[in-house]
């Protein structure tokens, strides 16, 4: 369903989307899905995700789209998915990523008044 993109098509989408890029790469970071952030990685390091997101928002995705495509992406790009879970945390797991994806659509609405 998605494909992942390319690094020159990050740059590509960074740049379309540069105003929206600007206020929500930190917005991502600190919802860190997988913890790469705090352990010190770029804060480039899920452009990947956040051009993504934006793309989806402006094509009026809903919020389970989004985080269906953030469990996909976890799984298929992180190697972090669904069933790498073990069950004592796959509740405060999926409620992360359901409530970072209604944040996000709430997020992006405020931006388009």
């Amino acid at each position: 369903m998605w494909e992942h993109p390319s690094n020159s098509q990050v740059k590509q989408l960074k740049n379309k989307y540069k105003e929206l890029y600007i206020q929500l790469e930190p917005i991502v970071n600190a919802w860190d899905p997988i913890g790469l952030i705090e352990g010190g990685a770029p804060k480039d390091e899920y452009d990947c995700i956040s051009v993504q997101l934006i793309s989806m928002l402006n094509k009026g995705r809903s919020q389970n789209d989004i985080y269906e495509f953030i469990i996909h992406e976890l799984d298929d790009h992180f190697g972090m998915g669904i069933d790498s879970i073990s069950s004592e945390y796959m509740e405060r797991f999926i409620k992360k990523h359901k409530d970072f994806s209604a944040n996000l659509v709430k997020w992006y609405t405020s931006q388009k008044i």
